[in-house]
């Protein structure tokens, strides 16, 4: 008998990408849904929808066909959300954590946005993630 090793690699090439359709459905939401209350306001059909969204590790991929404006807006909408809705909650897997690295990455993050972000929720691990995962 042997036993295989694992490869994070090839368990991440796996992954099903986000789809397209349920992507744009978020992308308007988040245009759209942030008020200057800063409140998230959805129905509970629009909530559940995209829950499963809030832990989907293929983020970093679906944000390459997305301009700075989108990914902005989806920082603010799943900031936001995760504070208001329950089902939201991802902690180190939120949504935000890999869209801010690709702004990151394209040199494209606004000065004001980390603070933004800090201020606007109570999940330590905004902007940046699990500090053991940049290890």
């Amino acid at each position: 008998m042997s036993v295989d090793t694992f490869d994070p690699r090839q368990f991440n090439a796996k992954q099903k990408p986000i789809a397209a359709d349920l992507l744009a459905q978020a992308v308007e939401l988040a245009t759209s849904a942030v008020p200057e209350d800063c409140e998230v306001h959805l129905s509970q059909e629009q909530v559940n929808l995209l829950a499963p969204l809030l832990q989907h590790p293929g983020w970093t991929d679906a944000a390459a066909e997305l301009d700075d404006a989108a990914i902005v807006s989806l920082i603010r909408f799943f900031t936001l959300g995760e504070m208001g809705h329950p089902a939201w909650k991802a902690e180190a897997k939120s949504p935000v954590v890999a869209l801010v690295r690709v702004l990151k990455k394209r040199k494209a993050m606004p000065g004001d946005l980390v603070a933004w972000i800090k201020a606007n929720t109570t999940n330590r691990f905004l902007p940046h993630g699990d500090l053991m995962d940049l290890l």
